[in-house]
């Protein structure tokens, strides 16, 4: 089965889905065989935590009904879940465990997959849970949809690791305020907007199929068209490195499906960087920056599964602290490239003798920093506008009719920060494209018909923030 740890920061706006869920927790609170009511902070912790549990089960189920959650219920990661920075402050131990057995008991939550206990100490799992068919039919006959839920926005967003990828606990700093403030910006741009996938449930749900087992990352086992906001991710417990934005559906949205996103329903246009970590070393060596820095490497001109493999392969010689300690990249084809894994590496390092001394330096990282501030400064630029922007780390996707700002202002930030001109890429969106196999033509759906699908969601989202599309600039 799929599954992803549990997220406790969901939270909804729409008044029927509030009234709902209040109505669970009092049919909740009535269960069991309690001798005496809970105190007011007790019952605000147990109803806080059913809300929590419920649309964080339905923000699975929706996204991908085969998904599970992962929920520990221990003493130990209930306390840790409500004392950290990245948690929730509401969550304690009893009281969360009292609402997953109310909601166990009650009929409207199961487990999926049980708890399990390895006796040598080495592994374990914790139990995994679904929304029960009966509370599916229940938030269905409400009309919940992922539009109701967004992510508060007291959890931490600004989120620092060890070098082991655990998150880490920090002290209240100047530079963690003040992203996290600029985030703040940003995120509220990206709520203000629905960016979905011109796809039939169809061909989503195939479209899941095909993706099964073939990445590791949560966001990328489920179209969780809820997750629009993002957070930003510093590495090794130092805030140089990393940085880049995570969290949104589209960030891990394969590339092949990014040309059917829509934003509030229109088509749009996906606009990168050429080989951008490479511009950066080239204009820190100062040396003038080619088109394409990954041309050299190419032995089919436009071939972008070969190119594909250059940039990661590239990429990854940046990131690693030795050239040894490379591991062969995932999808590597040695039919694509005509060479071994050992030798592609090889190849690419003799192909860029002007970067020598940065491969096998985890430089990476450090420049990871540099392109998450100025992903971060292009999307302030278009919040300030009014218009969405949605950012794939060296990539931002737009409304089409909002390419030329966005390649204007890409090449002006890069050429301010780095002292360099750098060529910027384009790829239309196909989302408003007739496709007779799958795509409905937006503006040619039956009226008497009831919108299916993104159309749904779409119509939705428009119903429930009639003030934020009156106030939107207006693009065509």
């Amino acid at each position: 089965m799929k599954s992803r740890p549990f997220d406790p920061n969901w939270t909804t706006d729409n008044p029927t889905l509030m009234a709902y869920l209040d109505g669970l927790c009092v049919d909740l609170s009535a269960l069991g065989s309690r001798v005496r009511q809970r105190r007011h902070d007790a019952q605000w912790r147990f109803e806080a935590s059913v809300r929590a549990i419920v649309l964080d089960l339905f923000r699975a189920h929706d996204s991908d009904p085969s998904l599970e959650v992962g929920i520990a219920t221990g003493t130990t990661e209930l306390q840790q879940l409500s004392r950290s920075r990245y948690g929730a402050a509401f969550v304690s131990a009893r009281t969360f465990r009292d609402a997953m057995v109310a909601l166990q008991e009650g009929g409207f939550v199961e487990i999926s997959t049980p708890h399990w206990h390895d006796p040598a100490g080495q592994d374990g799992r914790v139990a995994a849970y679904m929304l029960s068919g009966r509370l599916v039919s229940e938030l269905s006959d409400v009309g919940a949809s992922p539009v109701d839920l967004r992510r508060s926005r007291s959890p931490e967003g600004i989120r620092l690791k060890d070098s082991n990828k655990h998150l880490v606990e920090y002290a209240d700093s100047a530079f963690a305020n003040e992203a996290r403030e600029r985030l703040h910006t940003i995120n509220d741009m990206l709520e203000g907007h629905w960016a979905d996938l011109a796809l039939s449930d169809e061909r989503l749900a195939h479209e899941l199929k095909a993706m099964e087992g073939t990445r590791d990352d949560e966001a990328s086992q489920s179209f969780d068209f809820a997750a629009r906001t993002v957070h930003r991710v510093f590495n090794n417990e130092d805030w140089e490195q990393g940085g880049r934005f995570y969290g949104a559906w589209w960030i891990s949205c394969p590339s092949r499906l990014r040309p059917y996103i829509l934003i509030d329903g229109k088509r749009t246009v996906e606009v990168d960087y050429s080989g951008l970590h490479a511009a950066m070393l080239y204009a820190k060596e100062g040396q003038p920056i080619p088109d394409d820095p990954y041309a050299r490497c190419l032995t089919r001109h436009g071939d972008k599964a070969e190119r594909g493999l250059v940039k990661r392969t590239f990429n990854a010689l940046l990131n690693a602290d030795s050239v040894g300690s490379i591991r062969e990249i995932d999808e590597y084809s040695s039919e694509i490239t005509g060479r071994t894994w050992g030798d592609f590496k090889r190849f690419i390092i003799d192909s860029f003798p002007e970067f020598e001394t940065y491969f096998g330096s985890g430089v990476g990282l450090r420049l990871q920093r540099k392109d998450s501030d100025l992903a971060e400064a292009v999307m302030l630029k278009f919040a300030t506008m009014g218009y969405a922007c949605l950012p794939v780390h060296d990539s931002f996707i737009v409304h089409h009719g909002l390419q030329d700002e966005l390649n204007d202002f890409m090449r002006r930030t890069f050429e301010e920060r780095f002292g360099a001109k750098v060529k910027v890429a384009a790829d239309a969106g196909v989302g408003e494209a007739v496709d007779a196999v799958d795509l409905p033509h937006l503006h040619a759906m039956d009226l008497d018909d009831k919108p299916q699908g993104y159309a749904a969601r779409l119509d939705a989202f428009w119903e429930r923030h009639s003030g934020v599309r009156k106030a939107l600039p207006s693009l065509q």
